[in-house]
């Protein structure tokens, strides 16, 4: 019995002096650092630009007035008609407010964000611009510059609809756009005259024509493209281009 308890105590020794076994350790994985996208840089040596001028062919509609007896503050803003701007065309055919881009040739090409926000006012209760542009992911900021309250309600396929209530002197409404879209169509539910398109791309070449018709598309790597103009009454029209091109690129509507 005196051995048996001798080694027992031997035993209870040598378990009191031994180490703990160590606890598994977990490591946290480490999170992955979000790779800068490698944006393209155009070669200003090769750059090229693609310039033109949009047109109607023969003789432009009549523009129609636009009637503001629901809202008198809108009447009282405007002293004189107001027409509507859908189709604008200057002196031999020359058509505004067309959106001229770049609809193929650059893909797999990720350029630069820009920073800077772009502004849709609402003034005399029309929409100014009418037709605009701007990047996925840039900022928009609409302003309501008038004394009634306006309501912004852009209607696209491709990003998330929204429908907001301005009242006068409200902050500016800011949003993003995140998927391109040709074109999204904005309307006012309070005042039903009111109506705008606004372009959302992933590239910086797009353009509006000006009042002469005209518009540049600057600084295109060499390439083939498909360039196409939009225009909210007569649709697109679409023209194949090698860079450099040898004249001017003309878009006509019929």
């Amino acid at each position: 019995m005196k051995y048996i308890a001798t080694l027992t105590l031997l035993v209870l020794a040598a378990a009191c002096g031994s180490k703990p076994a160590a606890a598994p350790t977990t490591t946290a994985p480490k999170e992955e650092a979000k790779a800068t996208p490698a944006y393209f840089k155009v070669d200003p040596a090769t750059a090229s630009d693609i310039t033109g001028s949009v047109k109607l062919a023969g003789k432009a509609p009549a523009p129609k007035k636009i009637s503001m007896d629901a809202e008198a503050e809108c009447e009282k803003m405007n002293t004189q008609p107001v027409l509507d701007k859908a189709i604008e065309v200057s002196s031999g055919g020359k058509l505004a407010n067309v959106f001229v881009y770049v609809k193929s040739g650059l893909e797999g090409k990720t350029f630069e964000p820009p920073t800077e926000t772009v502004m849709l006012e609402q003034k005399g209760c029309q929409f100014i611009p009418r037709v605009m542009a701007l990047r996925t992911g840039q900022t928009i900021a609409v302003r309501n510059s008038d004394p009634v309250t306006h309501n912004v309600h852009p209607m696209p396929r491709n990003n998330r609809d929204w429908n907001q209530s301005q009242a006068s002197g409200a902050p500016d409404l800011k949003r993003k756009f995140i998927a391109p879209e040709v074109m999204i169509p904005v309307k006012c539910n309070v005042h039903a005259w009111m109506k705008g398109y606004i372009a959302v791309l992933d590239h910086p070449y797009f353009v509006i024509s000006t009042k002469d018709g005209a518009f540049s598309l600057k600084g295109l790597p060499p390439g083939q493209y498909t360039v196409a103009a939009w225009h909210e009454s007569f649709g697109e029209k679409t023209e194949q281009v090698t860079l450099p091109l040898s004249k001017p690129l003309e878009f006509v509507y019929q």
